[in-house]
């Protein structure tokens, strides 16, 4: 190559000029350090030319130098094509979901419903926690709260019934009582609307059941008591018929201690039969009698007397003490001592005031003696009475 400088259209080139353009011509582009490592651990589709890596085994265009495998020839490439073709999509990471999240997706109406409910459950609580056991107060709270809440319940599932009857023709009178979760599904999927009744009831519920589990004090065995008194067993009250007729007639005074057993006599029969070592048996009930009472210092019914049945024959059995509630033992004196009685229906060694076998009871005891005394009594409830025929 001659050194002769060259001429261009505005005047010779200088030598220093020729060397700059001979090393820009000579320069060779090469990859980032970054972008060859990645090519070099790349095991896909590369370019036959430059060795790039291909995104695609399909359109097998090199973003890097243009080589088109398929025409066998260089082309142009916009410069934005190789930016989106390479370009990774970003890998954004999800957060977990806290409580907070999980919090915020709980409508607003069940926090008002479950704020009212924690009410009544603290205050079926203190409830509990400050009235006696066992105590008037305790009782006329809890049977307040389940009369207030079983009346608030049902009265807004009336109301309810009423409201979605007149809107929809679909629901019926039968549905008030056979689908009463239908009518509160269409309410609770239209909530907040209604939300006052939707609330009022689920307290209402709430409350009924808190006095039963929390509060206690409920009277049971007063509120199935609808005052109708059992009568007492037919052998009893024929055995009672028996020796009510010998006496109108004159008879049985001479056999007393032989038919019916004194007192003396039991007593004695007791003694002698009582086993030294005896397992434990099961308690059984008996009706018997009221043959006499007692009082105690205050004026009160303490003890009574009591006859049962024993061999067809009324015998003395022991005695008791009543357990009734003060209202009611109250009028069982008035009532015995309106039938008073000089001597008892049977001959009985004992110093008390005798009435006539009018009033009957149950007992329970542990065991029977030869002569019918009864063992280890036990007050268990006031039967009927006995009239004469």
């Amino acid at each position: 190559m001659s050194n002769m400088p060259e001429v261009s259209d505005d005047g010779p080139i200088e030598d220093s000029m020729l060397d700059s353009y001979d090393s820009t011509s000579t320069a060779v582009l090469e990859p980032a350090d970054d972008a060859a490592a990645a090519d070099s651990e790349w095991t896909g589709a590369c370019c036959e030319k430059c060795k790039a890596r291909l995104l695609s085994d399909i359109v097998s265009v090199c973003g890097r130098c243009g080589w088109y495998a398929s025409m066998g020839s260089y082309i142009e490439l916009d410069p934005t094509w190789e930016t989106d073709s390479e370009a990774e999509p970003a890998t954004v990471e999800t957060p977990r979901p806290g409580v907070q999240h999980w919090l915020t997706l709980v409508p607003r109406w069940c926090w008002v419903i479950a704020a009212t409910m924690l009410a009544l459950v603290i205050e079926s609580v203190v409830a509990r926690l400050a009235t006696p056991a066992d105590s008037w107060i305790r009782t006329t709270w809890s049977l307040s709260q389940l009369a207030i809440g079983f009346s608030a319940a049902f009265g807004c599932h009336v109301f309810n019934f009423l409201v979605l009857a007149a809107e929809d023709a679909e629901f019926g009178l039968f549905d008030l009582f056979v689908k009463p979760l239908k009518l509160w599904a269409r309410t609770i999927q239209n909530l907040p609307s209604r939300l006052w009744l939707a609330n009022a009831a689920t307290n209402g519920l709430a409350a009924a059941l808190l006095s039963v589990l929390v509060i206690g004090g409920v009277p049971y065995d007063r509120l199935w008591d609808w005052g109708v008194k059992q009568p007492p067993k037919q052998d009893l009250m024929g055995a009672i018929m028996d020796r009510v007729k010998q006496l109108d007639n004159g008879e049985g005074s001479g056999d007393l201690e032989k038919s019916i057993g004194d007192f003396a006599g039991n007593k004695g029969d007791e003694l002698k039969e009582k086993p030294k070592t005896a397992l434990p048996k099961p308690r059984e009930n008996t009706d018997c009698v009221i043959l006499g009472y007692l009082l105690d210092g205050e004026g009160r019914l303490s003890t009574l007397l009591l006859g049962t049945v024993k061999g067809g024959q009324l015998v003395y059995a022991g005695n008791v003490a009543p357990k009734l509630p003060a209202d009611e033992m109250k009028t069982l004196t008035e009532s015995l001592k309106l039938i008073e009685s000089k001597r008892p229906i049977i001959r009985i060694d004992y110093a008390a005031t005798w009435v006539q076998p009018k009033f009957t009871c149950r007992v329970s005891f542990g065991q029977r003696a030869k002569s019918g005394l009864l063992r280890d009594i036990e007050w268990s409830k006031l039967l009927g009475s006995i009239e004469k025929r």
